[in-house]
């Protein structure tokens, strides 16, 4: 009779272990899931990526030009889209786009107004942006407008419509690159301000050129009961 009190004893104190551990185990995820949270909590959350649906993070676009003068820009209220290089003096990439953005026509190729966004004067030479500043575009210097879009490499371009949307953003090597990325931007966001009418009209196009004429009795088929 003792010896089965003592197995039961010493089952019950292994069982008070093992149930110790796992409330020491939960605690522990607890107290990490709360960590994780409060930072989740404090993160800046992610910019939509630019299909055409994001908005601009910045209503106006504030800075100083390379001669040390205050320039603010509007970015959600203009008459033309808006195109934001962002460049730098010391990256080797750039220099294609600092000297192709002196070319006016490069410019009415892309029929936007053209802004380019380099770094603060504390990450930035002044003297170097103004011996590269093209004529005529207009240069902003400014690590706010770096830090909200979020740039993540230069050359970076960012492509905005009159009322602040974005059309897209990316990178390129050269303006011919940089005009087809864009121009591609554009005709993917053209559907969302379609009406139902002429999106309908759009999709049958491109069905057409796929090879399936609207009403096509494969649109139709249940694939399960093939």
């Amino acid at each position: 009779m003792s010896l089965i009190v003592a197995i039961e004893g010493v089952v019950i104190v292994l069982l008070l272990i093992l149930v110790a551990g796992l409330l020491k185990s939960h605690a522990e995820i607890l107290r990490q899931l709360d960590a994780i949270n409060r930072n989740l909590g404090s993160a800046p959350a992610p910019r939509p990526a630019g299909t055409g649906l994001g908005k601009t993070p910045l209503s106006d676009l504030t800075g100083i030009d390379p001669a040390g003068s205050t320039v603010s820009l509007s970015l959600d209220s203009g008459r033309t889209d808006t195109l934001l290089a962002f460049l730098s003096s010391g990256c080797a990439s750039c220099l294609v786009f600092w000297e192709e953005l002196a070319d006016r026509r490069q410019l009415d190729r892309l029929g936007a107004r053209t802004v380019v966004v380099t770094k603060g004067p504390e990450g930035e030479s002044p003297r170097k942006i103004a011996n590269l500043a093209p004529s005529g575009v207009s240069v902003v210097m400014s690590d706010t407008a770096w830090d909200e879009f979020r740039v993540p490499l230069t050359p970076y371009f960012v492509l905005l419509s009159p009322d602040g949307e974005i059309h897209g953003e990316g990178s390129a090597t050269n303006f011919d690159h940089l005009s087809d990325l864009f121009s591609q931007s554009i005709a993917d966001s053209q559907p969302l301000t379609l009406d139902t009418k002429r999106r309908a009209a759009r999709v049958d196009d491109e069905m057409r050129r796929s090879g399936i004429e609207p009403g096509d009795g494969s649109l139709y088929d249940d694939p399960l009961r093939r």
